[in-house]
Formats: structure tokens, sequence, C-alpha cells
């Protein structure tokens, strides 16, 4: 008896949610080791010619990862919604197995596409469920650490790659990281479904049972909120189909509709522009086109993986800070602060890099170089980073969660596209230096855009964060419904 009052004690709620969310937290290593495996790759093949690559071809290889994205995304929002969010994660993982066999295996540039295609798709499928699982696993005072802990896995991931990069070449680094890739799959096989997801499906039974094992029963008024109010939701929706009798036109129709609604409509508007900060922070073009950035700061590449692996370090160093700073500091102040800086850092490396590169420095030093490089990491990492992931996690309405999901991810792939097939040739047009100038306008203006839609979602569940975008108060909630399925029937 006493062994089980023990095992009582240590596995508590926030451990079982810890386990849950490991599934996400594997996953996501993954990612970031496809994406820090491009900096072997590039630099030796550029070297090497073993499969020659030129402009073109080494820029769509780079980019399709914009495309495959929005693919993912795609194929996501069906799984997620129809099947499930374990299955999603679960198709992630299998599919970043599959691009490193590809990679292990390639001779040849069509090969090195299948392997980009592969995860590209994987990345799109666990971007787009990963922080979402993560909100609807935990507790909302554990929510913000949690995902926040989404960057610092990413981070884990490009640190591995750049790591084992330095010792092997890109052919044995994908069966390295192949194997580093295993245990996000086996975990996610042992994850319990989303309670939310089973809210929707209408399984309230399997339901209450997932959400006490994770939060056990403290958080039962979140529970049976979350039930009642999917139930008013599915009455609407029934009311609005028996009037129409036409299920197909409330298809069409229900994008037109969600766009209508300010719980919707907000949260995409603050996406756009987290998703254009993320993109656009200077830490996706630095990673991948590592060689050009390196030699444009230093004017060399020697130790260019010592000095990516201490970025690394000191980035995921700040996202772990930023984790903690996100548990004691509003989400607003966080933005303002860190993405401020970001601006600033950007507009600096790019005046340090002109008169650098034309002689105009009266004096000049590599530490200069050193200390821009790694303050835009740090900057990154403690805020862009962990605040898109956070929000993006807190600020869609369950009903819409799927076509949001997709909504962002669309605008995060043409970003992403974007940015990188447009940097080499932006570096021949304007160099590396009016890449980081223009960054730094995009950032200000997404800042500002942000500031003002986003309101402050710290240590607040998910439906207030919804009813907060609706306008009105949790206790108005029913009325407030029921007005809109009585909307809904006029409308028509």
């Amino acid at each position: 008896m006493c062994r089980l009052t023990r095992r009582e004690k240590w596995i508590t709620p926030f451990m079982k949610q810890c386990f849950a969310v490991s599934s996400v937290v594997l996953n996501m290593i993954s990612h970031g080791m496809t994406s820090g495996y491009n900096a072997s790759l590039f630099s030796e093949l550029r070297k090497t010619r073993e499969i020659p690559l030129d402009v073109d071809s080494e820029s769509w290889l780079a980019s399709l990862i914009g495309v495959t994205l929005l693919v993912g995304s795609v194929v996501n929002s069906f799984v997620m919604e129809i099947i499930g969010r374990k299955p999603a994660i679960l198709l992630s993982s299998v599919l970043t197995i599959c691009g490193w066999i590809s990679f292990s295996l390639a001779s040849s540039f069509p090969a090195l596409l299948i392997g980009k295609i592969f995860q590209g798709i994987s990345v799109g499928i666990g971007g787009s469920v990963g922080s979402i699982l993560i909100g609807e696993y935990t507790s909302p005072r554990y929510r913000g650490p949690f995902i926040a802990a989404v960057p610092t896995a990413i981070l884990v991931g490009i640190l591995i790659s750049h790591t084992f990069g330095m010792s092997y070449g890109w052919h044995d680094l994908s069966s390295v990281l192949l194997f580093f890739s295993l245990p996000g799959l086996i975990v996610a096989v042992f994850s319990p479904e989303s309670p939310s997801f089973l809210v929707t499906k209408g399984r309230y039974d399997e339901c209450r049972k997932v959400f006490r094992w994770l939060r056990g029963t403290d958080e039962d008024n979140e529970l049976e909120t979350m039930i009642e109010t999917d139930k008013i939701l599915k009455k609407t929706k029934r009311a609005y189909t028996g009037i129409t009798l036409q299920l197909i036109r409330i298809k069409l129709t229900y994008v037109v509709a969600a766009f209508k609604k300010r719980e919707f409509r907000i949260p995409v508007i603050i996406m756009t522009h987290l998703n254009a900060i993320l993109e656009f922070c200077g830490s996706i073009m630095s990673d991948i086109y590592a060689l050009d950035v390196h030699t444009a700061f230093y004017g060399t590449d020697v130790y260019m993986f010592t000095v990516i692996t201490s970025l690394d370090v000191l980035r995921l160093v700040a996202t772990v800070s930023g984790i903690y700073i996100t548990s004691r500091v509003k989400r607003r102040s966080m933005m303002l602060i860190f993405v401020s800086l970001n601006v600033i850092v950007n507009l600096s490396i790019a005046g340090y890099i002109y008169v650098r590169q034309r002689g105009l420095l009266p004096f000049d030093h590599v530490a200069i170089g050193l200390f821009l490089h790694h303050f835009l990491y740090f900057v990154i990492g403690a805020g862009p980073m962990p605040l898109s992931v956070i929000i993006s996690g807190e600020i869609f309405p369950l009903a819409d969660r799927g076509l949001c999901s997709i909504i962002s991810r669309i605008t995060c792939s043409i970003y992403m596209f974007g940015d990188i097939k447009s940097a080499p040739y932006l570096f021949t047009i304007v160099g590396v230096e009016g890449v980081f100038g223009l960054y730094g306008l995009i950032l200000a203006y997404s800042l500002v855009v942000t500031l003002i839609y986003l309101p402050e979602t710290k240590d607040r569940t998910l439906q207030e964060v919804e009813d907060g975008f609706r306008g009105y108060a949790i206790g108005e909630r029913e009325e407030a419904l029921e007005l809109k399925c009585k909307e809904l029937k006029d409308d028509v």
C-alpha cells in the first residue's frame, strides 16, 4: 500500500502531461535536425560537386520546404480533424524517417528532392498539429512553458545536426540523424488522443477519461465547459443544417461564415503577422545559407561549423530562458521588447556588413561580427521563436481550429518559400546586408499590427481566450451561442 502511495505521488498529472507532450517535443527535435542538415548538405555539395548544383537547383532544393510545408498542412487538416491529433504526429514521424532513408541512399538530384519532399510534408504536418496538441493536453499554468518547449526542441535538433556535421559527411550524417528520429515515433505510439478532439467527435465519456488522466479532477470546470460549449455548437450546426437541407452548401459557405466571426478573423490576422516575424527574423536564412552569411560577417568560411555550433548553443540557452520568461512576463510585453530588439540588431548587422565590406570602418575586429551574430541568435531564441509557437497554440477557436491552422500554415509556407527562394538572388542584387535591412523593415511592420490586435493570453484557459475574441464574458457564453444560432437561421 505504501508503494502505491509513493507511485501515485510520483505519477502526477504534471508528469503525465510531460509524457504526452514528449511525443510532440521529440518530433520537433526531428524537424530541427532536418533544418540543421542543410548547412552540411549545401556547403559540402558546393565544395565536392558530388551532386552538381547551380544557383537555381540549390534554391529550389532549399525552398522546396515552403511548398511541401503547405502540402503537409493541408494533409494535416484532414488527418487532425477527421482521424485525430495522435495519428497526425505518427504520420509526421514516419515521413521524417523516410526522408532520412532517402538522403542516406541519394546519389542524384531527384533523390535529394524526394528526401526534401518527405521531410517537408512531415514538418508541415507536425508543425501544424504540435502546438495545438500541446495546448489541448496541458493545464493553463503549464501551457506556456510546454508550448515554448517546441522551439527549444527544434533548436536541439539543429544543434545535433551541426554538431555531428563537424565529424560526418552529409551521407553518413543522414544515417546518424535517422537514429535520433526513432524515439519520437515510439513515444507517439503510446501517447493518448487529445481530449479536445474527442469532444468534437461527441465522445464525451472518453474525453472525460483522458482529460482526468492528464490533468486530474482539479480542472473539471474547464472540462465540463468545453463539453457544454461543444454541445451548443453542435446544436447550432444541426439547426443550420436542418434549415438548408443541403450539407454541400454549408461546406461551401463555411469559410465565408468563419471570416465573419471575430473569434476566427482576429486570430488569423495575428498569426499572419506572427508568421512574418518568425520567417523574417533572420534565423531561417542564416541557417540554410550559412556559408553566404558567415562569409559576409567574417570574410571567410574558416571555422564555420564551430561558429554555427556556438550560435546553436546560445540560441538554445536563449530559448530556455525564453520559456522561463514566458511563465513570468505577459505575452504582449515580451513581444514588444524582443521583436523591437530583433529589428534593431537586423538593421545594425546590415549597417556593419555594408561599411566593413567597403572599408569604411575606422576600426574593425572579428569580435564585432561575433557579437552582432550571437546577439541576433540570442534575441531570436528568447523572443520570436517561443512567442510565435506559444501564441499559435492559444488563440485559435476550437470549432475552427483546423481551418485556422490551414490558413496559418499557408501564410507560413508562402513566407518561407519566398524567403528561401529569393535569398540567393537578393544576395547578388543587394548583398547579405540588404537582406538583413529588408527583414528589419518587415519585422517593424509586423510588430505594430500584432500589438494592435493581440490580447493578453497568459494564464487564461483556451476557452477564455476564445470568449474574449468573441467579445463576451464566460457567463454569457450559452446565451451568445444561442443567439448566433438564431442569426444563422435568419441569414438562411
